[in-house]
């Protein structure tokens, strides 16, 4: 199985096709991300298209999960835009086939095709950086990175951690981190312990304080949210074991407790789309976009990935981890994250052993045990820990995204005008199932019993999940033996 190669300037750069020791091309990792040409366009230029990651249309700016304006760019919008204007393929990145090309004419009227880098981007004004770091991560990289390192600027600050670009702020930093861990530990294993390496650690220490930093204000911006929107604080668990066992008996008895809920609510008035019950996540998700609670358009590209078996699946997988300035939006659609970061998860476990990585939490330190290597060992130990690195950065965007979609989730579902009568509804099927269901109640009142205090609050030691799980299968139990004197759960 073979990965498309990408052009990039400078050449071809090839991605690994399974994850082994023959998959490590140490041409293409060992290095590092080529920079491939940067495009002289601004966000106005790129704006004239139709956004396929969020639908926005021509001149409108790109939409939030939650169907905010942002002034970030979808990266989708922006490698589409290339392709339209600059005339190259217009097939997905993946499913182009390699074309060695000897250059672009220039003949256009007006056009303006590549902009040299700029070796200190934060210097720009603030308008023209706010474009370029727009287009282009590894520049974003180079500005978070060097605010840091103590790079100070009226603007920069709100222009890096706003709340439009502060989680394309810790992915970048993220990737500074990983990268100048890396660069440090070859030079040192290589015998260079010298002034460079010195000063790769120094930033590889500002960049981890700004990225907690970073961290703790999205959390901080989060938990506002949640609680403004009525989601936090939640409420305690309750310790009163009558409400505990009438909870317990409706997850017990879920396909009735279902039935109840749409019977309930549908003669309170809620439409009965809105009251049939979701039986997983993907229900849920979709029909928060069906009702318009999320902007994530159900397009063909995303069908195609959804259809994939798990060896495609991994294909893109692996193919998006290898590009920083040309990731794919469709791995990022809440119909594919939960896939997305499972994939993640076992690939890193599969990689992590090359990688001399002990687990797959975090990319450990090697100069704290250091072991003589030779130079091509370094050169392929260089390359396998550059691609662990990846798939750890691709796993924390795949975690936040989750975490927002959650969120996302959360609060549609408590602004729905449904949502108080669907709870009332609720409340009542919990309490027709005791009445019709009397001697399962007590069984359950009876297990809890034991753990109940001289003043009948409950108080588990261990988890009540297990215990819970413990009534359920006693409960199984005896369905068996008496199944003319219980209702045997879904």
């Amino acid at each position: 199985m073979r990965l498309r190669a990408r052009m990039v300037a400078g050449g071809l750069r090839r991605m690994p096709t399974r994850l082994s020791d023959a998959a490590f091309d140490e041409q293409s990792w060992s290095s590092g991300p080529v920079r491939r040409a940067l495009w002289n366009v601004t966000s106005s230029d790129i704006a004239t298209i139709v956004c396929p990651t969020c639908g926005a249309s021509q001149y409108a700016p790109c939409r939030t999960l939650r169907d905010r304006p942002t002034t970030a760019l979808h990266r989708g919008r922006t490698l589409r835009y290339l392709n339209v204007r600059f005339a190259l393929d217009l097939r997905e990145p993946h499913h182009r086939s390699v074309q060695r090309r000897s250059g672009l004419g220039l003949d256009a009227a007006g056009l303006r095709a590549v902009r040299m880098p700029h070796p200190q981007p934060w210097r720009l004004p603030l308008p023209e950086l706010s474009d370029l770091i727009n287009v282009s991560f590894l520049d974003l990289t180079k500005v978070v990175t060097a605010q840091a390192c103590g790079v100070r600027r009226t603007g920069l600050d709100e222009l890096l951690y706003g709340p439009d670009r502060i989680e394309q702020s810790i992915d970048a930093l993220t990737y500074a981190l990983y990268d100048r861990q890396i660069r440090r530990e070859i030079r040192i294993l290589s015998g260079q312990c010298d002034e460079t390496a010195r000063n790769l650690k120094a930033q590889q220490q500002a960049v981890w304080q700004q990225l907690r930093e970073a961290e703790r204000r999205l959390k901080a911006k989060r938990v506002e949210e949640l609680t403004t929107a009525g989601v936090l604080p939640f409420p305690p668990a309750t310790d009163d074991s009558r409400r505990v066992a009438r909870a317990w008996l409706g997850r017990y008895l879920s396909a009735e407790k279902d039935a109840l809920v749409l019977e309930f609510a549908t003669a309170a008035g809620v439409p009965t789309a809105a009251a049939a019950p979701i039986r997983c996540i993907q229900e849920k998700i979709t029909r928060c976009i069906d009702n318009g609670w999320l902007i994530a358009p159900l397009n063909d590209a995303v069908r195609s990935v959804l259809a994939f078996d798990e060896s495609a699946f991994r294909k893109r997988m692996l193919t998006d981890a290898g590009r920083q300035d040309e990731r794919d939006d469709v791995l990022c659609h809440p119909l594919v994250l939960n896939r997305w970061r499972d994939q993640l998860n076992e690939s890193l476990r599969a990689v992590a052993p090359g990688a001399d990585n002990p687990h797959t939490k975090h990319l450990t330190d090697l100069t704290r045990t250091p072991t003589p290597r030779t130079t091509v060992q370094l050169k392929q130990l260089q390359a396998r820990r550059r691609l662990f690195a990846a798939l750890l950065q691709r796993r924390a965007e795949a975690v936040r995204l989750i975490t927002a979609l959650n969120d996302g989730l959360s609060i549609a579902e408590r602004g729905d005008p449904s949502h108080a009568l669907l709870k009332q509804a609720g409340d009542q099927a919990y309490d027709e199932l005791v009445r019709r269901h009397p001697d399962l109640y007590q069984r359950i009142r009876a297990h809890l019993a034991g753990f109940e205090t001289r003043y009948g609050r409950l108080q588990t030691p261990g988890s009540r999940t297990r215990l819970r799980e413990q009534i359920f299968e006693e409960l199984d139990r005896a369905a068996v033996r008496t199944p003319a004197s219980v209702t045997v759960r879904r």
